[in-house]
């Protein structure tokens, strides 16, 4: 036993070599680890108290060494006392009592934070070779991987759509609570089996069909209805995508599925209420034509005497006045059936000029509306095949808007542009404020009429909202289509183009009302 307490190694253990290949380096790179060798320091009673450092790499002089002088020939808890707690102290202790290597993660705590070491101890003579490898970036990527999973999973679990995985087979790995649910099984009775095992090769086929036709692609597809998730009692909404290796192989698939089934049957409800509203007013319509018909007969009849007194009179006209505005709504309510329901508006084409049509509804609107005139301009032919009645009904509609949004002096232009000889265009222009942004995209729609301009008072007779969508229903079966343009600058115009010749069953191509 040595002066110092410690047994004696072979040569080559007090000088190094045998190991001096592990610390040397090739040209100026350092070691990416630290390499030392230890000879074990012995108590009287022959129990390892210490390791005395026979040779060392810089990388180990870094990590082992203390703040002054070398590690080599000095003491390793006295250089590094962290072995100590760290378990590196015992690893090596171990190695040389059993004469077998060893394999240690250990930490210390250094000036950056902490530092995690792999320690790969093999046994030499009375001591050890130590390797000791950087693992602080793998375990902080580590770490994060294990915090990434474990909150992904924790989404997954917590999620109320069904989540799964199945493999290439079809075999379910992965499900969540909410797919176990959808199939009515606990999970353990769902993990390894396929859609087949648990529904039967019948209620399976369209979903295994989804299946097949996402990995035959590769691509991510959505599907939505009863057929296609998990289980067969719900609709869902399913996005299914496939599981790629790192070399681009597919190893699986994914499915995230939404029960819909609540909105689906709020969506039919709404349908066949609507269908049902529809209907509703397609035959009130038709059943108050008759009554409506024989109040005007005979307010007709009254007014056609000459010895009716004049306080009668004019109460008489007051009703037929009332009679005709409510059929024109009953016409409007009839008109909106029909375009809903029966396929669109029907027609009665001949030929028509469409001047005297113009020239008819602007003497019957501008009687009603003194403080506006209306400029006529016609520009070429102006004949076509056209249902006269229905083209009335359109420019009533345009010229009575215009005339009723028009500041008061500004006269309404209405132009027959007629030079094209397969079209026919009218335009129907008024001054003052423009229609607001918000009311262009369900400008046409039914059951939205045009709003009063701030400062003018509220017509009248307020209609049901249907003139403009009945106006493009119209529009649309002569197959023709209808423009809007608005400003500030130049007011609002409405534009009609429609063919020569009609053709219900739709317009140009690429235009659509």
């Amino acid at each position: 036993m040595n002066d110092n307490g410690s047994i004696g190694g072979h040569a080559d253990m007090s000088s190094g070599r045998g190991v001096n290949r592990c610390l040397s380096t090739e040209g100026d790179e350092p070691l990416s680890e630290a390499v030392v060798v230890l000879r074990s320091v012995r108590s009287a009673a022959g129990g390892i108290v210490d390791f005395e450092c026979v040779s060392a790499n810089v990388q180990a002089e870094r990590w082992l060494g203390g703040e002054e002088g070398s590690l080599v020939n000095n003491r390793l808890l006295e250089e590094a006392p962290w072995v100590w707690d760290g378990g590196l102290f015992s690893a090596c202790v171990q190695a040389v009592t059993r004469r077998a290597p060893e394999v240690a993660r250990v930490s210390r705590q250094s000036p950056l934070g902490t530092m995690w070491l792999l320690a790969r101890v093999s046994p030499c003579d009375d001591g050890v070779v130590l390797f000791l490898e950087d693992l602080t970036e793998r375990m902080a990527a580590e770490e994060a991987l294990r915090r990434d999973h474990d909150l992904l999973h924790a989404v997954i679990e917590s999620a109320t759509d069904a989540i799964y995985v199945k493999d290439v087979a079809g075999r379910y790995i992965l499900i969540n609570p909410a797919t176990a649910s959808a199939f009515h099984r606990a999970p353990r009775d769902i993990l390894g089996r396929t859609d087949a095992e648990l529904l039967g090769a019948d209620r399976a086929a369209p979903t295994l069909a989804h299946d097949r036709e996402v990995m035959d692609s590769g691509q991510t597809a959505t599907y939505e209805g009863a057929e296609g998730g998990p289980g067969t009692d719900r609709i869902w909404h399913t996005t299914k995508g496939v599981l790629r290796r790192g070399d681009g192989t597919v190893y699986g698939l994914f499915a995230i599925c939404r029960d819909v089934t609540a909105r689906r049957r709020q969506e039919l409800e709404r349908e066949e209420e609507a269908r049902f509203q529809e209907r509703f007013i397609g035959v009130l319509g038709h059943d108050l034509g008759n009554p409506l018909a024989a109040v005007r007969l005979s307010s007709a009849a009254l007014l056609a005497r000459d010895t009716l007194p004049p306080e009668v009179r004019r109460v008489v006209a007051r009703i037929d006045g009332s009679a005709e505005r409510m059929a024109r709504l009953v016409k409007q309510l009839l008109d909106f059936t029909r375009a809903r329901m029966a396929g669109g508006i029907p027609l009665r084409p001949h030929e028509v000029c469409m001047e005297d049509v113009c020239r008819r509804i602007i003497s019957e609107l501008e009687p009603a509306h003194p403080e506006c005139s209306v400029r006529l301009e016609v520009d070429g032919e102006s004949r076509g095949v056209w249902d006269e009645e229905r083209l009335g009904q359109v420019l009533s509609n345009l010229l009575g808007n215009a005339l009723q949004h028009s500041p008061e002096g500004s006269p309404v232009q209405v132009r027959l542009a007629a030079k094209d000889p397969l079209f026919q265009r009218v335009e129907v222009h008024n001054g003052g404020p423009p229609i607001p942004e918000a009311l262009r995209t369900r400008l046409f729609s039914p059951f939205h009429g045009m709003p009063p301009e701030p400062g003018k008072p509220k017509p009248k007779h307020q209609g049901l909202g249907l003139g403009l969508y009945i106006v493009s229903q119209i529009v649309t079966a002569h197959g023709g289509w209808l423009d809007v343009a608005s400003s500030v600058e130049t007011g609002t115009c409405f534009s009609v183009t429609l063919p020569r010749v009609t053709r219900p069953l739709g317009g140009p191509p690429g235009k659509s009302a």
